[in-house]
């Protein structure tokens, strides 16, 4: 059922209810009023009567003559006893009640006034004391007047509720429908929007209300699945020109080689291109692989203690094995007192991926391969410093090179692929940590720096 539905039912039922609580709250002492109303008119005729016969005023053959053309149905049926239970007058008309008189008459004697119901007959039963003797009456009789008057109130009652609900209803109908109309607009919208149709958004209102709070949220999620959308195209279509240029290289290399007989030193030389590029590509795919798992929740990562110094020094021989040429000069800007000082809590071989790429780069930009990798701590934080004299990073570039596949307009004929800066950037943001760049007078640093209160001594650490 859908929700507008739902409402319509809900609210209906409940004003429903509300609306026949209200009713009976009329009806019910209304009619009690009659009913009250009717017994002191019973007992009022049942004085009049004594009062007429008693002393002898009136014979009971007069009373007769004086009721006898008064309709039964609206004249009450009186019986009048003396207080012995000796009958002293009863109307002509024949009435069942008058048995059950003689069952009461001790009751009535003893309490001196009491009413029942006997199907729709009301009666009024009262003890009073007279001139000479005293009496026990029964007065008994049907309400026309008032019974009529409740159907004819129980009808206007009725009526009036089923319009009221009918009303109540339609209301409630066109306030849902008016309600849930921007949600109907959200809906419509919504199928419209496909994988390759991802800049239609919705109406967002007055900026205020729930639904427009929805709305904001939707298209927030939509602007984010647009760029992760339009990053996916990108990073597909960078995948392949970088893998293409590598691919495209061995596959001409090999094929020349295959084409016409070669010197020892020739081929040599083959393998050697071939292998560089292959080595280009197993590069590429690693970054690649990094970058993926750098982009897990930390809670699927495996989180431990790391030594930065340590690691800084497996980095430096990993740079170094790249190519002979490279030099990572580790520096320490102050001594730690305790391992303690130098540890941090997080992921050793994505942070060991992050500094092998900094330093890589530091490396290959310098205008002597070298690179200092200088560490320092605070109480808050382990700090490392990746510096070179090189070509330098252009202003127009500090923010392109950490995006995907972006080189500096700088870079030359020095071969790269664009990952290496934007995984350092995305592993250190994993680790709660921030990524500095300063590049100026023809020489540029990148910043690290780590939180040191992630850490957690506990059996898992050192």
């Amino acid at each position: 059922m859908k929700i507008q539905n739902k409402l319509l039912l809900v609210y209906s039922c409940i004003f429903g209810v509300i609306l026949l609580l209200f009713t009976l709250g009329i009806f019910v002492p209304y009619s009690k009023k009659i009913y009250e109303d009717f017994f002191d008119r019973l007992h009022l005729r049942g004085l009049a009567k004594v009062d007429l016969l008693d002393g002898g005023t009136v014979s009971t053959d007069i009373l007769h003559e004086i009721y006898q053309n008064t309709p039964g149905n609206f004249e009450p049926h009186v019986t009048i006893y003396t207080s012995k239970g000796e009958l002293v007058y009863k109307d002509k008309r024949v009435i069942s009640e008058s048995k059950h008189h003689y069952v009461v008459l001790h009751d009535v004697l003893t309490k001196h006034h009491i009413q029942w119901w006997s199907g729709k007959m009301q009666t009024d039963a009262f003890y009073i004391e007279g001139r000479k003797i005293n009496y026990l009456v029964f007065v008994t009789g049907y309400d026309n007047f008032g019974v009529s008057h409740l159907n004819h109130l129980k009808w206007v009652l009725a009526i009036a509720y089923l319009l009221v609900m009918l009303i109540i209803i339609y209301t409630i109908h066109l306030f849902a429908a008016q309600a849930f109309k921007p949600v109907s607009s959200m809906i419509i919208k919504v199928k419209e929007i496909t994988s390759s149709n991802l800049g239609i958004r919705l109406g967002e209102g007055n900026k205020k209300d729930e639904l427009a709070q929805l709305a904001i949220t939707f298209n927030r999620m939509l602007d984010q699945l647009e760029k992760a959308f339009s990053d996916q195209r990108h990073l597909v279509y960078s995948i392949s020109h970088e893998l293409r240029t590598p691919l495209a290289s061995i596959i001409a290399e090999l094929e020349l080689s295959q084409a016409k007989e070669k010197t020892a030193q020739e081929y040599q030389k083959t393998i050697n291109g071939a292998l560089s590029d292959a080595k280009r590509l197993a590069r590429l795919s690693t970054n690649l692989l990094d970058m993926a798992k750098a982009g897990y929740e930390p809670s699927e990562i495996t989180m431990g203690a790391v030594r930065i110094d340590e690691l800084l020094i497996e980095v430096a021989g990993k740079v170094q094995a790249m190519n002979q040429d490279y030099r990572v000069n580790l520096l320490f800007a102050n001594e730690p007192e305790d391992e303690s000082d130098v540890t941090i809590y997080g992921n050793n071989y994505l942070l060991g991926a992050a500094f092998v790429n900094l330093a890589e780069n530091g490396c290959k930009y310098s205008s002597d391969k070298n690179c200092n990798a200088q560490l320092s701590f605070t109480k808050e934080a382990v700090i490392v410093k990746f510096s070179n004299k090189g070509i330098g990073i252009l202003p127009e570039d500090r923010e392109r090179i950490f995006m995907p596949f972006c080189r500096g307009q700088n870079r030359g004929n020095i071969n790269g692929n664009g990952i290496g800066l934007p995984l350092a950037k995305k592993i250190v943001t994993l680790h709660k940590g921030s990524l500095d760049l300063i590049s100026k007078d023809g020489e540029t640093s990148f910043t690290v720096t780590l939180p040191t209160h992630q850490y957690i001594n506990d059996n898992n650490s050192i």
